[in-house]
């Protein structure tokens, strides 16, 4: 299996919500999201959150999407 490689770089967007403030980096196969309690850490946190997203995309598919 192959891993979901992407030739675009993720999009990378904060944005305030009722709980707080919602990191999201996401490409064309997938996301994640993590919400911080003041826009200074959600921004700290991008660094960090990029390169969970680029060991997540690293990683071949598993259950339904990899029948």
């Amino acid at each position: 299996m192959s891993p979901c490689v992407s030739s675009n770089p993720p999009q990378c967007s904060i944005a305030p919500t009722p709980k707080g403030w919602l990191l999201t980096i996401q490409n064309e196969h997938f996301s994640v999201m993590q919400v911080f309690r003041t826009a200074a850490k959600a921004q700290k946190a991008v660094g960090r959150m990029m390169e969970f997203f680029d060991t997540m995309s690293a990683q071949p598919p598993r259950g339904r999407e990899a029948a």
